[in-house]
């Protein structure tokens, strides 16, 4: 039986993926890891499949083992600010803003932030477990994403990737996948019209039948 690891983005717990480790579960031998926590180890373990997103997808990139044969990345980027040379990230400043208000009221950036990964729809928290016992791990994913570039590690991933994308992303602009397709060896791109950063948490049914027909084919 083949390994899926999933992987988390910022300020989710396991609990976000859970739905997409339960459902893969069948056919795959399913391992759940936090993005906090690859970010900590700086090591992603060794699995045939990695199914990630956002912070998560930089991580993988930056990171990716050598027993990867496919990747999954949903709502990612290869440099999640915006500069010179690239324009399809996040202004500097939001995250530095972010950073300072984490350390007097936590609660307020998670419920924006919240709101802007599920946009256009209803925030949901289904599945979904911010990190309020401390600030330090979301501190430390902001920084990394403020520091965050693996645009010149893309073109060497020569393994087939599949990229997810909602049009009307928050969070990180649909363009992003867009230049990660352009850029991949190999890839595919599916974006998600009147959708936002959440796609499973929204489209789930939608998201599986895209993983499960790229991670192995003959599952059904």
């Amino acid at each position: 039986m083949k390994s899926v690891l999933i992987i988390s983005g910022w300020a989710h717990g396991v609990e976000a993926i859970q739905p997409m480790g339960d459902a893969l579960a069948d056919r795959f031998d399913v391992r759940l890891m936090t993005g906090a926590h690859v970010l900590d180890e700086r090591r992603i373990p060794d699995s045939d499949y990695i199914v990630t997103g956002s912070m998560g997808g930089l991580l993988a990139m930056e990171l990716l083992p050598e027993s990867c044969k496919k990747l999954v990345l949903i709502s990612s980027t290869a440099k999640f600010c915006a500069g010179e040379g690239y324009a399809c990230g996040t202004p500097e400043k939001v995250l530095r803003r972010m950073i300072l208000q984490l350390q007097r009221n936590p609660e307020a950036v998670l419920e924006e932030f919240f709101k802007n990964v599920h946009y256009p729809h209803k925030q949901s928290r289904r599945g979904i477990l911010p990190r309020c016992d401390g600030t330090e791990d979301l501190v430390a994913g902001l920084e990394y994403l403020l520091a965050s570039d693996v645009r010149g590690k893309v073109p060497n991933i020569g393994i087939p990737v599949l990229l997810l994308h909602g049009a009307d992303d928050r969070i990180i602009p649909p363009s992003a996948s867009g230049w990660l397709h352009k850029n991949l060896p190999d890839s595919q791109l599916k974006i998600f019209e009147n959708d936002g950063h959440a796609l499973p948490a929204h489209h789930f049914a939608a998201v599986m039948k895209e993983l499960r027909a790229f991670l192995e084919p003959t599952c059904g």
